[in-house]
């Protein structure tokens, strides 16, 4: 009898120290959608575990035991073990955090943090911003990020870079954290990128050469793609719009209006463990410029959307898919494979006819015809282990053939790998600490007449080997330390260099919601295959090859606060930054005379010979500094039962040249006459130092409205004079010495000397949930302005979208 009562009187301690294995399920609170990655410990034990691509997780525990669910973004979630879980399948639902704006961000450190918490700046595109503006390109969406600049197709963050002919971008563009850039000339290829597919876009500015490599000079725009949900969902686009007239109607010759159409295609569905994604994108656009024109004169007026028959015109199809499989016998892998595919035909311009009455004209020779096709496909695994440690191995197959009009075509293949090792120590009684480490590959074979700089036949190779390792903790909780080293080897035929760099940075929570931080980062690019090997020609402008051109290198600092602020249910920052970048061996891309006229020409071939001597060419310029500041703010929320979302800042830069007499180059090293090529005598004004081609204030706003059905948008862009370009385009202008070179430049500059604003306008309703119709009117003003000179920008477009989501 004293038996019975002694095992029913410790039969519940007993109970509760047994261990079993705790299945669970965590899921949205108010989605219902499946986390992914929430980290889960048994605060008794010590012991934890993340959830699998399903929210499901399994941890050894005992009954009275609590588990702590933490998950970036939410509320932390404590629950306590009880018997009824013996054996049972738990649903632990998690809170969305409601006092701060959460914006959870990948980019700044390869794994998922609060951008309040992040030790350098950064900003963030929502993709309704991208599908509301109906952006038929990523670099049309990019324009409404404070700080960044779109010049000629591309990308300034904060005056890091110039106008460099499309070669060798400073910014590093990435597809899910998969670089992009062409593996020959380092050049963003815009309409490849999925836009249809986008969960957000993340830009992070200054130096970034650490975990992304070396062109990563001044930033990184990486383009993150959603993964199917467990409802499947299908969103399907169509519009069509219409330029309205230049308001320089003496440069028109066509009639009626140019136009733009477009589909889009988006389908995200899981099949069991498999995900699937399929998106497809065509665009037929006129482009904003004049038809082409045969030696007659006559030219095709009609719109056909796939044709490219006038000036910057473009008829395009883009087809990807993205695929991974969940394993279910092995509990945290994961493999699959992306691919995209994209082609199309352009007629590019570099100059403008004339400003005055030819404006939308092409100057003669300075059109080129581009049939490409370019492509890439990316196998990978992934892999989390029960401790929640991440292994991943990545690689990517791009091919590129752009076959020019004018036997200046391009072909390459780029073989990329990258081995990637992400170690959280929770584990091990070390919280609030990652680890990542990895070794990057890169192998590029390049084929064209373009690049005979470097050898006769065109052909042209590139490596890149690479090791990094970054340190990611918080004390106190409250601050976060980044630091982070990488060793890069390149090499381009037999030109070698190496060079390790180093990054570190601080975020300190001063407040509830306010963060203090600071950073310093180094960068070293090696220059492209393009930059150093390109011999080209457009009309009368030719590219020179420099096979002596060296790396760069740089360092970035910078000091920045950022607050958060609630009005309501709306949450948002405002941020505030300063920051210096200092270059050494600064690349940049100078118009100049390369070459003497031959001894000896006669007087009425000179001007034909002097043409020959001039042109751009990628050069060594010495040191430049780069220091400006920068206010940006950000929000999302409801006010009573309207909904906002905003993004506005504004960015000073004053880029300069420490050394403006520096000797770039010496022609005709035979002869005893010589002449220097420095900033000082290549440049415009040198008032001030000012590099080349660099806005130096830039506003950005975009707010948008919603009321039930009834949505609404306003951006504005605000792009200061460009103070500075190269001399001779006016001393040619001025001289009259080339044959037909007369496009106005002085005289334009002259009047355009307050900078350009530029508004656009969108309007939306939906109808019966799944359809909506939209209204979308670009340059609203219709102004007519350059960014880069000599090349117009487009003028008001109107455009109706529908969009079908299922």
């Amino acid at each position: 009898m004293r038996l019975i009562i002694a095992i029913l009187f410790f039969a519940p301690n007993l109970l509760g120290a047994q261990v079993f294995t705790l299945q669970g399920n965590l899921s949205d609170a108010k989605t219902d959608e499946k986390l992914v990655g929430v980290i889960i410990k048994n605060e008794e034990t010590g012991s934890g575990t993340v959830s699998n691509m399903d929210g499901r997780f399994e941890l050894p525990v005992s009954v009275g035991d609590t588990i702590e669910c933490s998950y970036l973004g939410y509320k932390t979630l404590r629950y306590g073990v009880q018997s009824k879980d013996v054996g049972a399948e738990v649903n632990l639902l998690l809170q969305s955090g409601a006092n701060e704006l959460n914006v959870v961000v990948i980019s700044a450190g390869k794994f998922e943090q609060n951008l309040s918490e992040v030790t350098m700046s950064m900003e963030v595109l929502t993709p309704q911003l991208l599908h509301d503006k109906n952006v038929v390109s990523a670099d049309e969406a990019l324009q409404q990020t404070p700080g960044v600049s779109i010049v000629d197709k591309e990308p300034q963050i904060r005056s890091g870079s110039g106008y460099s002919f499309g070669a060798g971008s400073r910014v590093q563009i990435l597809v899910d954290d998969m670089p992009t850039l062409s593996g020959d000339a380092g050049r963003p290829a815009w309409d490849y990128l999925p836009i249809e597919n986008v969960s957000q876009v993340e830009v992070i500015k200054g130096a970034s050469s650490v975990l992304y490599g070396s062109a990563a000079l001044s930033g990184v725009i990486n383009l993150r793609t959603a993964s199917p949900a467990d409802t499947a969902r299908t969103v399907v686009a169509a519009y069509h719009g219409f330029y309205s007239t230049p308001q320089n109607k003496r440069s028109v010759y066509w009639a009626g209006n140019l136009q733009r159409s477009g589909l889009s295609f988006l389908h995200l569905q899981k099949f069991g463990q498999l995900d699937v994604t399929l998106a497809a994108n065509l665009v037929g656009d006129d482009g904003h410029l004049g038809p082409q024109r045969d030696s007659l004169g006559a030219f095709e007026n009609d719109y056909n959307p796939f044709t490219a028959d006038r000036y910057n015109a473009n008829s395009r199809a883009r087809l990807n898919t993205n695929l991974r499989y969940r394993s279910r016998k092995v509990i945290g892998l994961s493999f699959g494979l992306n691919a995209n595919w994209n082609i199309s035909n352009s007629l590019s311009t570099l100059v403008w006819e004339n400003a005055d009455s030819a404006l939308y004209s092409a100057y003669e020779g300075s059109a080129t015809r581009t049939k490409q096709l370019l492509g890439t496909v990316d196998p990978y695994i992934t892999y989390f282990t029960p401790s929640g440690q991440k292994h991943s191995l990545r690689s990517r197959w791009q091919s590129l053939d752009n076959n020019n009009d004018n036997n200046q075509g391009n072909f390459s293949d780029q073989y990329y790998g990258e081995y990637q090792y992400q170690h959280d120590w929770k584990n091990v009684g070390i919280e609030s600490f990652n680890t990542t480490v990895g070794v990057v590959g890169m192998y590029t074979q390049a084929l064209g007449q373009l690049f005979t700089g470097g050898n006769e036949d065109g052909r042209n190779t590139a490596e890149n080997y690479a090791a990094y390792l970054q340190l990611d903790k918080k004390f106190f909780n409250r601050l976060n330390f980044s630091a982070g080293v990488r060793y890069e080897y390149f090499k381009i035929n037999t030109t070698s260099d190496k060079k390790p760099v180093f990054r570190a940075g601080a975020n300190y929570q001063l407040a509830t919601a306010t963060y203090v931080r600071a950073s310093y980062g180094q960068g070293f690019r090696f220059p492209s295959i393009a930059e150093k090997f390109i011999v080209t020609g457009v009309g009368t402008i030719n590219i020179f090859a420099n096979p002596s051109l060296v790396a760069e290198t740089s360092d970035n600092k910078e000091f920045g606060i950022k607050q958060g602020f609630k009005i309501g249910n709306f949450l948002g920052y405002a941020d505030v930054a300063v920051f210096e970048q200092n270059y050494d061996n600064f690349i940049e891309f100078t118009f100049s005379t390369w070459s003497r006229i031959p001894v000896g020409t006669p007087f009425d071939q000179l001007a034909d010979a002097f043409a020959k001597t001039i042109g751009f060419k990628s050069l060594n310029t010495g040191k430049a500094r780069i220091r400006g500041a920068e206010f940006s703010v950000m929000g999302a929320g409801t006010i009573g039962k309207h909904e906002f979302q905003l993004l506005a800042g504004y960015t000073f830069t004053n880029p300069i040249t420490l050394t403006p007499q520096y000797n770039y180059a010496v022609y005709d090293e035979n002869s005893k006459l010589t002449a220097q090529t420095t900033y000082a005598n290549t440049s415009s004004d040198t008032t001030g130092n000012i590099l080349k081609y660099r806005l130096q204030h830039l506003v950005r706003g975009d707010i948008f409205w919603k009321y039930k059905k009834l949505s609404a948008g306003v951006s504005a862009r605000y792009n200061s004079h460009m103070q500075n370009i190269d001399k001779a385009f006016l001393t040619l202008e001025e001289n009259k010495v080339v044959t037909n070179f007369n496009p106005g430049i002085i005289s334009w500059r002259e009047e355009h000397k307050k900078g350009d604003y530029v508004f656009d306008l969108r309007v939306g309703y939906e109808i019966l949930g799944r359809h909506r119709l939209s209204i979308i009117i670009n340059n609203v003003l219709n102004r007519e302005y350059a960014i880069r000179p000599l090349a117009i920008e487009e003028p008001r477009m109107t455009m109706l979208q529908y969009t079908l989501t299922l």
